[in-house]
């Protein structure tokens, strides 16, 4: 089954699907900055535009690109930056 699920006042939205047990989203995301929590392990692909993270207490931003992945453990807060409309695709666990 769908799920739409918005975040800071619906400038990033997903939709979530779970299949055989495994979940997933794909996402737009406007541009600002933003928080998170990843309750489970979050592996994220870039699909267009580019998002900048900082994971957990990381302190220097990096950016990711259209095709590029990065991985946020279970359990850990992150800090996505965009300037300009992006877009992503995030499985969820291991």
């Amino acid at each position: 089954m769908f799920k739409l699920r918005r975040y800071h006042g619906d400038r990033v939205q997903s939709l979530t699907y779970e299949q055989n047990g495994e979940a997933a989203s794909v996402g737009i995301m406007s541009p600002g900055e933003y928080e998170f929590g990843a309750m489970e392990k979050e592996t994220t692909t870039v699909c267009s535009g580019e998002i900048a993270v900082k994971v957990g207490n990381e302190t220097e931003w990096k950016t990711y690109k259209k095709g590029e992945t990065f991985v946020v453990p279970s359990h850990t807060n992150f800090k996505m930056k965009v300037t300009g409309m992006s877009t992503y695709f995030c499985k969820y666990g291991e």
